[in-house]
Formats: C-alpha cells, sequence, structure tokens
C-alpha cells in the first residue's frame, strides 16, 4: 500500500519454494498485486543479499529498484523518499532510524549527509536502517551483492543487503539516506514482535 504512489511500479516477490506450494503464495500475489513476478526461491539462502540477488538479476541493469524486506513494517509514502533520493542524484539511498541497538544494520554518514561505511549488526552510527532500500540501477545492486559474496563479506554466515553500500562507495558511488521517526518503523522479526504489533493496531 505504500508503494502506491510510485509510477510505472512492477512488483517482484522472492518466495521460499516450499512455501509457495504448501499456501499457494503466488496466488495470493496475484490477487493483491495482479501482474507481479514471482521469484520461488528453491531453499534457504544465505542471507537477504542473495534473496535481493536471485530477483535483481531478472532486471534490466538499468533499471530502478526498491528492496524492502518483508518483515520490516515501514509505514510511510515510499514515492517521496524515492523523489528524494532521485532529486539527490544518488546512486543508492536507505531509510534510517535513531538506535543503537545491535540486531539492526547501520550506515555512517559524512558532513554532506553522504554514506561513507555501512555495517550489519553492528552500530557504527546512530543510523539504524529500516529493511528498505533503493538503488538508481539494478546493476549496481547485482554487481555489489557479487562482490560481497567473491569477498566473502558476510555476517554470521549471512550476506545482508545494507553492506552491498560499501562496494558502491568504493566505486564513488553517492548513497544517502532519509530519516523517518521510529514510530513509523516495525520490526517484525519475532514472535514477540509481531504480537506487540498486533496488539498496538488493534487499539
Amino acid at each position: 500500500n505504500n508503494t502506491q504512489g510510485i509510477k510505472n511500479t512492477r512488483f517482484t516477490f522472492a518466495l521460499r519454494d516450499e512455501e509457495v506450494e504448501r499456501y499457494h503464495l503466488d496466488r495470493v500475489v496475484e490477487l493483491i498485486a495482479p501482474g507481479s513476478l514471482v521469484i520461488r526461491v528453491p531453499k534457504v539462502t544465505r542471507g537477504s543479499a542473495c534473496t535481493a540477488l536471485l530477483a535483481a538479476s531478472q532486471f534490466h541493469p538499468q533499471q530502478e529498484v526498491l528492496v524492502i524486506s518483508a518483515n520490516e513494517l515501514v509505514d510511510i509514502d515510499f514515492s517521496e523518499a524515492i523523489a528524494d533520493f532521485r532529486e539527490r542524484n544518488l546512486d543508492g539511498g536507505a531509510l534510517t532510524f535513531r538506535s543503537i541497538h545491535p540486531r539492526y544494520s547501520y550506515v555512517r554518514i559524512d558532513n554532506a549527509g553522504l554514506v561513507t561505511e555501512a555495517a550489519q549488526k553492528n552500530p557504527i552510527s546512530l543510523h539504524a536502517t529500516t529493511g528498505v532500500f533503493w538503488f538508481a540501477r539494478a546493476g549496481d545492486l547485482v554487481e555489489a551483492i557479487k562482490n560481497m559474496v567473491r569477498k566473502d563479506a558476510s555476517v554470521d554466515g549471512n550476506f545482508y543487503v545494507a553492506p552491498a553500500f560499501n562496494e558502491i562507495v568504493l566505486k564513488q558511488g553517492r548513497i544517502g539516506i532519509r530519516k523517518i521517526d521510529p514510530q513509523n518503523y516495525h520490526p517484525l522479526k519475532t514472535e514477540r514482535q509481531i504480537h506487540q504489533f498486533e496488539q498496538a493496531v488493534s487499539v
């Protein structure tokens, strides 16, 4: 719903093959977003970056990409954020909120507001990412993830999307952030977090 303001959007869902079969998720996707592409992931991947790679490798290299994690809800109008990133002529962008908890990914920025470093589960700044990442070109995302894998730039054996920014920064790419109110960010990574969210929205 938060992407409805983005023009010429096509949704791509990366879903576990066994869950597509068990819960008919491909039919669910077609009902809520007709014409979407469903990428069936055969097995559990080595992290969100690998899952994103399976999807992004299907896109034209010059195609714009917005990666949205399914276990986090960011309650803002994404079209405004993307318009901001485009206006600033960025190669990539992240939505961030203030935190110090080591469960999140983080970005460090310079005086110009550009990202100089990204880290997973390591609070290198107060700018935690929300699991929503924008890339001006799918080709940049694909190349960045492949380079991470080649370097084995993993955390606890898994590869994540946020550190892909490091590969773009190394090539002098411009990565920016857009801060959001922490109240608009709802992590849904655990049963407890889901329960808390359900209680909040039912009030």
